[in-house]
């Protein structure tokens, strides 16, 4: 694949490029990645990922990256480049931008939904949204970017071509090669073919199905065995998808329009996003199919559509409250179909399931990806990814997007497409990689984190409470009372514990008598001065008390101790 030709063609540059990746390598979502040369910057995609099992219980809503190091770096960031609309690499924008006031590109679509998500933060008249086309080089400082148009899950999906001084990286987002797309809009071979006789210096591309041989299958592979479904469906067909896969929306418009049907949303951001995608001309006959969840009672059942979110089982969702019947004007029955037109994210098991017995207690057909062919990725698989190499001819590759697992995967198949072994490399979130025309070379490591969100609020919750709502969850919490004279800082009288979640005070007597003698020993070796100071006698009580506990029981309950001067 890469000749004497190409290796000379791609080395062409001068400088060094730094690619540091915020988040999105070594797990799925929050994909984040800063590239500077000099003192100029950029920043590709700013996506959240979602809570998964306990964290979901805690009270957290979303997860966005740390931007410690953009903040640190604030002068030479100059701008964000949004491959594309979906959560996971734009939903974190407006937890940015609030903080660092940069221009953001993107898409018609990708802004419109970006800018809703900016409007209930109260950020969008301040905020500086810039439309981009495939194909419509701009220049930021150093960097040219242009935009090329790649297929997946999402309309006006964008590859980023950008040349550097260094040389020209392509950085895919998510893509396949999709040959019968929805929108029938194909993936721009002919620019990537023309970059890569140009010559690559870098090449980061999608890994989110490394582990999967094959070509993806076309999105358009999900209407038949979805027309079969809405066929032989008896009653209501209840489908939940991501709310930003837009195409799979249209999908449900068509058979729905087909087979004589309205349609029923019901989840916020489903809401949101279809009024956003019809309004800019990417979603097609919605407005006459659409009918408000209040007037489904006067429609028979068999000519119902409900489009859901939720198909993660989470539990504020709406296609969890219809599980269970909490929605007055509509509800599941015998009969009804349900059709989970996504995937199922690693860790959501459980909770699909819980969700899936809901259904099935109340009759209705659950119907889901292995099953029948209803759900179709919007990631390459390994044959779409041999393409993008061969098509690109990098000097250097650098797996993105994906556990470590599916990096490892994707770059093992960089190797046997001939690129060398020593010019590809596997980073993960938080490496500072270094590029040049003669080396290739992680060379330290940026701050890096997650910043949690509280569910309703959308306000940041410091991780130390994340961390004692876990341990309250799981371990409960001991209250300690004492009473302490105003004057000399002494104890008056015995500490008192009180206990909820954490043990039985009547079934533990011996390990309550056993921590009363530890604070009061505690409070005899603690210097009266210290005893005076509220705030540290407190911190000295918990710390003692906590490790004392966490080695008799091994759990870790939150100690709250009470100091009362009398």
């Amino acid at each position: 694949m890469s000749g004497p030709n190409a290796t000379i063609r791609s080395v062409k540059g001068n400088g060094t490029l730094e690619v540091i990746p915020l988040g999105g390598l070594g797990e799925f979502g929050m994909n984040c990645a800063a590239l500077r040369h000099g003192d100029e910057m950029i920043l590709i995609d700013a996506g959240i990922s979602f809570p998964g099992g306990s964290q979901g219980r805690l009270g957290i809503d979303l997860i966005v990256p740390d931007i410690e190091f953009l903040l640190a770096h604030r002068s030479q960031l100059k701008a964000i480049l949004l491959t594309h609309g979906h959560e996971d690499h734009a939903g974190a924008v407006s937890y940015v931008v609030d903080r660092l006031p940069v221009p953001v590109y993107g898409s018609r679509l990708t802004l419109g939904l970006v800018a809703n998500r900016l409007e209930e933060r109260g950020l969008l008249q301040t905020a500086d949204l810039r439309t981009i086309g495939a194909r419509e080089p701009i220049e930021i400082g150093s960097f040219r970017i242009e935009p090329l148009h790649l297929t997946h899950s999402f309309p006006d999906s964008y590859c980023f071509a950008i040349r550097t001084p260094a040389g020209t990286v392509i950085w895919t987002g998510d893509f396949k090669f999709d040959q019968t797309p929805i929108d029938r809009r194909l993936s721009d071979i002919a620019r990537l073919s023309e970059y890569g006789e140009g010559g690559v210096l870098a090449l980061f591309s999608d890994s989110t199905n490394s582990n999967v041989e094959g070509l993806a299958p076309s999105e358009y592979s999900v209407v038949e065995p979805l027309r079969n479904l809405f066929h032989r469906a008896e009653g209501k067909i209840i489908v939940s998808c991501f709310a930003s896969s837009i195409h799979r929306i249209q999908v449900v418009l068509d058979l729905a329009r087909e087979f004589g049907q309205k349609v029923v949303v019901a989840g916020r951001s489903l809401i949101t996003n279809i009024r956003v995608a019809s309004e800019l001309g990417y979603l097609q006959g919605a407005s006459d199919l659409l009918i408000n969840l209040g007037d489904a009672r006067d429609y028979p059942r068999d000519l119902l559509v409900v489009l859901a979110t939720g198909s993660q089982g989470e539990p504020m969702a709406a296609l969890s409250r219809l599980a269970v019947n909490e929605f007055k004007k509509i509800t599941v029955e015998e009969g009804d179909m349900l059709l989970l037109s996504t995937r199922i994210i690693p860790g959501n098991e459980r909770l699909i399931s819980n969700l899936v017995n809901h259904f099935y207690r109340r009759g209705a057909e659950v119907i889901d990806s292995r099953l029948a062919s209803i759900h179709a990725s919007g990631h390459g698989f390994r044959a779409d990814l041999k393409i993008m190499i061969n098509l690109t001819q990098p000097r250097y590759f650098v797996p993105i997007h994906g556990e470590y697992q599916q990096l490892c995967m994707h770059a093992e198949l960089a190797r046997q497409q001939g690129i060398p072994r020593e010019r590809v490399k596997v980073v993960e979130t938080g490496d500072i990689l270094e590029l040049s025309a003669d080396r290739i070379e992680v060379t330290g490591r940026a701050p890096v984190g997650r910043r949690f969100i509280d569910e309703g609020h959308r306000e940041e919750v410091d991780e130390v409470v994340v961390r004692d709502r876990r341990f309250l969850s799981e371990d409960g919490f001991l209250v300690v009372v004492l009473r302490l004279d105003r004057a000399s800082g002494e104890l008056i009288g015995e500490p008192e514990l009180v206990s909820r979640g954490f043990v039985l005070m009547e079934d533990s007597e011996e390990l309550m008598e056993a921590s009363r003698r530890l604070i009061l020993k505690t409070v005899q070796e603690t210097p009266a001065e210290e005893r005076q100071d509220e705030e540290l006698f407190q911190e000295i009580v918990r710390k003692r008390l906590k490790k004392f506990l966490r080695k008799q029981t091994g759990k870790r309950p939150v100690i709250m101790p009470v100091t009362l001067e009398i």
